[in-house]
């Protein structure tokens, strides 16, 4: 028995046997891990409208770009044959009209971008109304408008690319905002916020809200606990979203949530460290941004299947944990 225990040590913890990243799986009994990419920077993922690729982010600082990776497996190329103007970064790919936007990070300021399917015509959004410090852009349904959060003031406000004017969805004197999310049928923003007390804002801290068709925003969960980057499925019933909430050293897992607040799950181990899910176009598979495994520097873009054939367990009562590693997303 001792030896076995030293041959399992040896394996868990010698650089030269662990486990090759395309094999890690997370624990059981939650569903298989594939990672598409690994040994880089890898962030931010979204399906192509097709459902066949992963758009991402590689690289975390002036060079970030956007790379590409089949779902099936293969290697990862440069999305566009053209040097981007702008650092590219949380990209949000349109099933409506195939186009991605973005947020081109230039000089220390976060903007709206646009750039088609082909990597061509990459442009910036010219909207009033908003700062020069504007993140994660989220498609309407009808292609024509997105919603971001504008972190001068932390609000979400809604752009209309048509006629170029942005207006505020939240008041900040109520709750300060991280990502938006805009539901598949336009009449509800999901994102991650703090009720407004007078402090610092502080990422960590946020919970998944919900602005309902009323326009009025409020927690999603009964008891809110410590949540961020909410995606909605396709059918508009679930919320995908990253929380350290069962972690004690600070650690991501991905949860699944009804829109109702009920019904909570966690589908990854919190070893993974996994943050920014999003759904495939047919709502069976989610991609997200994680660590390989825990010795190895860098993240990668990994899937899971969401098949309905296994059951993801309910996450432990919500611990306190330390603050969020420094491989974390910077907003």
């Amino acid at each position: 028995m001792e030896r076995l225990a030293l041959l399992t040590c040896l394996v868990l913890f010698s650089p030269g046997l662990a486990l090759h990243p395309a094999l890690a799986r997370a624990a059981e009994p939650y569903a298989p891990v594939r990672f598409l990419t690994s040994g880089n920077v890898d962030l931010w993922p979204s399906f192509s409208s097709d459902g066949g690729q992963v758009l991402f982010t590689r690289g975390d600082g002036a060079d970030a770009t956007f790379w590409l990776v089949p779902v099936a497996g293969g290697q990862p190329r440069p999305f566009s044959s053209s040097p981007m103007p702008v650092a590219a970064t949380r990209p949000n790919w349109s099933t409506q009209n195939n186009r991605i936007v973005f947020t081109g990070i230039a000089n220390g300021h976060g903007q709206v971008w646009l750039i088609e399917a082909d990597g061509s015509n990459a442009r910036r959004v010219m909207a009033a109304g908003l700062s020069d410090a504007v993140f994660y852009p989220s498609w309407y349904p009808d292609g024509n408008m997105v919603a971001v959060m504008d972190a001068q003031d932390f609000v979400i406000k809604k752009i209309d690319l048509t006629r170029g004017f942005a207006v505020p969805l939240t008041q900040q004197a109520q709750v300060m905002t991280g990502m938006p999310s805009v539901s598949p049928d336009g009449k509800a923003i999901a994102f991650a916020g703090q009720e407004n007390r007078g402090q610092h804002y502080d990422q960590t801290k946020n919970s998944i809200w919900l602005i309902d068709a009323t326009g009025v925003a409020r927690p999603l969960e009964l008891t809110p606990a410590q949540g961020r980057a909410p995606t909605w499925s396709p059918d508009g019933r679930r919320l995908a979203f990253e929380s350290n909430r069962a972690s004690l050293l600070g650690l991501y897992a991905i949860f699944l949530i009804n829109r109702d607040g009920t019904g909570l799950v966690q589908v990854t181990d919190s070893s993974l460290n996994a943050d920014h899910p999003v759904w495939s176009p047919d709502g069976r598979r989610l991609a997200f941004s994680a660590r390989p495994f825990s010795l190895q520097k860098g993240r990668g873009i990994a899937i899971i299947d969401l098949p309905g054939a296994y059951s993801p367990q309910p996450p432990p009562p919500s611990a306190t944990p330390r603050n969020t590693p420094s491989d974390r997303d910077p907003r």
